[in-house]
């Protein structure tokens, strides 16, 4: 008998069987179950109603003692008024000794004789004829003859919404009635289950069973004037069947765990295989099948000995060949990690990728201003390669690899599956090109082209040179993050400008220049007049655009081997490279025209005048040194402003 077919009479045992179990359980239980259930909640829910209505007495007990305390101190109408308008009662009556009502209040009974006829709920089992839960109390000692001797009356109408209330109460689930003899004084449900209910009950003591209802009732007592009939509707054939359900899905549930140990204990060989070949899958060939015996297990388990002896033999051969490897991407990653020129950065990529992969010549591009540019390249004349200044992205092998962000590999020429080439590629001939990514984004591309030993470019050369690309794409991170350091260390981010670090550099580095060549240099100071008014009426951030415009409009005016730095706030300065003091007065004068010729205008706002005050020194007629040279300048600038501002000055000698 085969392992499969003895599978299948096991498990077919054992989902049979407790299935069958299951089905004479809920057979057997079940139903007595349920019914213990309901007759349970059925004289829990009619002893709970009779306990709210005697509590319901109760309480008018309460609300009648309130007209008979406050007849002492005030007048019956408004004694009376109190219970009724504090809903403590529906109707309250003050009554004289011989039965005439003094004073009442709310809703008078409809259909009952006089007050004084009403029976208490306290103390007669007897129901009020017009379907009212009343309650009298005695008074005494009033300071008013007229309510010497009288009596309290305090009534509760019984409709459908006292009983729904006693309902709520009471948190019964099942329907409430209340009855008098044979009369349904006020029930929750229709009136055809009530008839039925109250003929149900009549003469009968303990649970009843009527039509798929179970009635429990509690006849009247102290307190409870009238016979508590609760009817409570059994479960429904749904519930029954869902229950059945449940119970075959829990047999079902049993028998599928003890199908699992069987089933375990039957394939357990091929288990052990499966554990071996994820071992394997993971990268532990030298794991091996267990001996297992003759049939199926044993011949798959020696056919999988066979296949892993296979696979370390050949990754023997793959380690010895990728070792040569490694040892180059852990040099280029030293060169790598310790330069910040990109151009040679790129040329060392390049050369240690000929070598590793064997290659006769490659090329590496890096994007431009929307172009590829050419910034290393090794073989290019052997390989009959042309050299142009830049590829566009999207043409060729090369612009498509920048354009897609994927690799490349395969034959240029021609043929359904060749791939077509760009000016800088040969005609024919295999290529492989991977992308060069930088910040998450691609910044250039990889290219090689044909392999010393003929032979094309393969899936493990594609993943080589893929690894020495990646270690590339950190390294160019580091220097785009190496320059964007520098600049941001020497650049005022609001204006674009140097910043006082940078000034500082470069004025000391003119002024050395000029002592050594005994040439002219001159420094102008700027100053925006009244810029504080400018960011208390306009805000900060139209002070900031005036300081962008001012720092436009200025270097529209210098030359570009003038140093233009933003010194702090609203102040600026120019260095200025062979020129005297008559031609830094001469560019004063024109920065002060540029500046006040035209309104600052931003947007929709109105337009803003500005002007701006001019210092000027020269070297090294008013300072020998950076600091002496600055604060004459400044000096100059407070006497620009203190003569009126809009204007330039130039220290004295």
């Amino acid at each position: 008998m085969s392992l499969r077919t003895r599978l299948w009479l096991v498990l077919g045992a054992l989902f049979l069987v407790p299935l069958v179990v299951g089905a004479l359980v809920i057979v057997a239980l079940v139903p007595d179950a349920r019914s213990g259930r309901v007759e349970e909640s059925v004289r829990a829910a009619a002893t709970a109603v009779s306990a709210q209505l005697a509590g319901e007495c109760r309480s008018l007990g309460l609300a009648a003692r309130t007209p008979a305390v406050e007849a002492l101190v005030s007048s019956p109408d408004e004694a009376v008024a109190v219970v009724v308008e504090g809903g403590y009662a529906d109707y309250a009556a003050l009554l004289a000794a011989d039965g005439t009502v003094v004073a009442q209040a709310g809703r008078t009974p409809r259909g009952a004789g006089p007050s004084a006829d009403l029976p208490s709920c306290s103390r007669d089992r007897t129901a009020s004829p017009a379907g009212l839960v009343a309650e009298r109390v005695e008074v005494s000692g009033s300071q008013d003859a007229t309510t010497t001797g009288t009596t309290a009356v305090t009534t509760r109408t019984v409709d459908t919404r006292f009983v729904r209330d006693l309902q709520a109460r009471a948190s019964s689930a099942g329907e409430v009635l209340l009855l008098d003899g044979d009369v349904v004084v006020a029930a929750t449900t229709s009136r055809s289950t009530a008839r039925a209910v109250s003929d149900a009950v009549q003469g009968r003591r303990g649970l009843v069973e009527l039509d798929g209802w179970t009635i429990g009732s509690r006849p009247p007592q102290a307190g409870v004037p009238y016979t508590v009939a609760v009817a409570v509707a059994d479960p429904a054939e749904g519930s029954n069947s869902m229950l059945v359900v449940l119970i075959l899905a829990a047999g079902a549930l049993v028998a599928g765990l003890l199908v699992l140990v069987v089933a375990r204990g039957l394939s357990q060989p091929f288990t052990e295989l499966t554990e071996v070949a994820e071992r394997v899958a993971q990268g532990d060939l030298d794991a091996a099948a267990p001996s297992l015996e003759e049939g199926e297990a044993g011949r798959l388990g020696s056919a999988f000995n066979q296949m892993t002896g296979a696979l370390r033999r050949n990754l023997s051969e793959l380690e010895s060949s990728r070792r040569d490897l490694r040892s180059s991407l852990e040099r280029i990653g030293d060169a790598l990690s310790s330069t910040h020129d990109l151009d040679r950065l790129l040329t060392v990529v390049l050369d240690t990728a000929l070598a590793t992969l064997g290659t006769k010549a490659g090329v590496v591009l890096y994007r431009s201003a929307e172009q590829l540019r050419l910034v290393a390249g090794l073989g290019l004349d052997a390989a009959g390669l042309a050299e142009p200044a830049v590829v566009a992205p999207g043409a060729g092998v090369l612009g498509r690899v920048v354009t897609t962000g994927s690799a490349v590999r395969g034959r240029i020429g021609s043929g359904p599956d060749a791939l077509e080439p760009s000016g800088l590629e040969p005609g024919r001939g295999d290529v492989l090109a991977v992308p060069l990514r930088s910040m998450g984004s691609v910044v250039g591309v990889v290219a090689l082209y044909d392999r010393v030993d003929g032979c094309p470019f393969d899936a493990d050369d594609e993943d080589a040179l893929g690894t020495l690309v990646g270690q590339a794409s950190i390294a160019v991170d580091n220097v785009q993050l190496h320059h964007e350091a520098q600049r941001l260390s020497t650049t005022d981010p609001l204006t674009g400008l140097w910043n006082f670090r940078y000034l500082s550099m470069s004025l000391a580095r003119e002024i050395e220049r000029s002592t050594r060549f005994d040439r002219p240099l001159a420094v102008l100071m700027l100053d925006l007049d009244h810029f504080k008014l400018v960011n208390d009426q306009h805000g900060h951030q139209r002070g900031d655009t005036v300081l962008r415009e001012l720092a436009f409009r200025v270097q529209e005016l210098i030359r570009e081997v003038d140093t233009f730095a933003r010194y702090g706030g609203e102040e600026f300065v120019v260095v200025l490279p062979e020129t005297t003091v008559e031609g830094a007065g001469q560019l004063a004068e024109r920065i002060c025209e540029g500046v006040r010729r035209e309104p600052f205008r931003y947007e929709n706002e109105d337009p803003l005048h500005i002007t701006v005050s001019v210092g000027g020194a020269a070297f090294p007629e008013h300072g020998s040194s950076p600091a002496t040279l600055m604060r004459a300048a400044d000096k100059a600038l407070y006497v620009a402003k203190g003569e009126g501002r809009d204007r330039w000055h130039v220290a004295g000698p």
